[in-house]
């Protein structure tokens, strides 16, 4: 069988690759080129007198391991052929933009969900399968099981490796062309797989980070691209009292402490970003905890749960799942119901459903409810 691996040459998708090669598949390597401007950031630790000129691969601001420089060397180390996909301007378009945007209107955005959702199983996949590959491998630790037509999403049995929560918002089809050799995995083992193969992968930028923006601050990226954005603004506690002046919304997010220059008796979080008032409200730790969120955008891999069934809800990747109950809303939203308080309900971040270890489907976080 014909498998075409997005191949970022990490420790990872180097695996997967092996793997496949191992069971005896004809293996393709795709490295997707992503790469956005960086140059009006600083390096991590590097003065702007010692900017490298850009590499020749024809990234903006490649200076760190990248899938496009390590990609192709890791396809050359396992002796299997490979292309590079240019995406630099559908990744701009379907996942830069959009981030952008929803910062713009007070909200936390997740772009790992929906870079998965728009390229890596959107526009990778297509590409796989129009290359004559009748799946696409990735290096997620996350399982699936078919039978009989069906299958299910399981968490990847490496529960500190587990990636499923970014998959909560790829539609339901794609799957039907995608398999994860690392589903089964431990990460210890991979990386023992690895080195026994003798093939030498770079350490790249893992999904819980903004991989894109190589160690660099969102809130400096979002200020190069969207200046406007940081409009001075109220800070304000929970009656609406003044407290302080904010530097812009997209510089805040909920649960933050540090950085607010508020002086007060007690330790203040950020608790809400208002849009349309250009406020951030801040609060005590205890309003932080809420029993209930609105969902939006909702997308199912499997049946929908009846209303008012028992679902676990992960409100972002960090985090244990928690019992909850889902309401649908009449407009293709619903009412996330916690079994108990949770922590810093950030509106733009993704809501991943589960049963046990079964990834149902999830949605976006629109807004969250004391």
């Amino acid at each position: 069988m014909k498998i075409a691996v997005a191949l970022s040459g990490g420790v990872d998708s180097t695996a997967a690759a092996l793997r496949l090669r191992r069971d005896g598949h004809q293996v393709l390597g795709l490295t997707m080129r992503l790469c956005p401007d960086l140059s009006a950031l600083e390096p991590p630790g590097r003065p702007s007198e010692n900017r490298p000129d850009p590499p020749p691969h024809g990234c903006s601001w490649c200076t760190d391991p990248c899938a496009c420089q390590e990609g192709p060397t890791v396809a050359r180390e396992l002796g299997i052929p490979h292309e590079v996909l240019d995406l630099r301007s559908e990744f701009e378009r379907r996942v830069i933009s959009p981030f952008l945007d929803r910062f713009t209107d007070g909200l936390t955005p997740n772009p790992c969900a929906l870079c998965n959702r728009e390229i890596k199983f959107g526009l990778l996949r297509e590409a796989a399968l129009a290359l004559g590959a009748q799946a696409l491998a990735t290096g997620h630790y996350v399982r699936m099981e078919q039978s009989n037509g069906h299958f299910r999403l399981l968490r990847g049995l490496d529960r500190g490796r587990d990636q499923s929560y970014f998959l909560a918002l790829v539609p339901r089809a794609r799957f039907r062309s995608v398999c994860f050799p690392l589903g089964e995995a431990y990460k210890s083992e991979v990386a023992r797989e690895v080195a026994a193969a003798g093939v030498r992968p770079h350490d790249v930028p893992t999904s819980n980070e903004i991989c894109f923006l190589q160690d660099r601050s969102y809130a400096a990226f979002v200020r190069s691209r969207k200046p406007a954005a940081f409009r001075p603004g109220e800070i304000v506690d929970e009656q609406g009292k003044i407290l302080g002046e904010h530097q812009g919304l997209p510089a805040y997010t909920i649960g933050q402490r540090r950085g607010l220059g508020v002086a007060a008796p007690e330790p203040l979080y950020v608790l809400r970003l208002e849009a349309r008032a250009n406020r951030v409200v801040v609060g005590p730790d205890a309003s932080l905890w809420l029993r209930s969120a609105r969902l939006r955008h909702l997308q199912w891999l499997q049946e929908p749960p009846r209303p008012g069934a028992p679902v676990e809800a992960q409100i972002r990747y960090r985090q244990t799942a928690v019992p909850a109950r889902l309401e649908p809303d009449g407009d293709g939203g619903a009412r996330l119901e916690f079994a108990r308080p949770v922590r810093a309900v950030t509106p733009g971040q993704v809501a991943a459903l589960y049963h046990q270890q079964n990834l149902l489907g999830g949605g976006l976080i629109a807004a969250s409810e004391a």
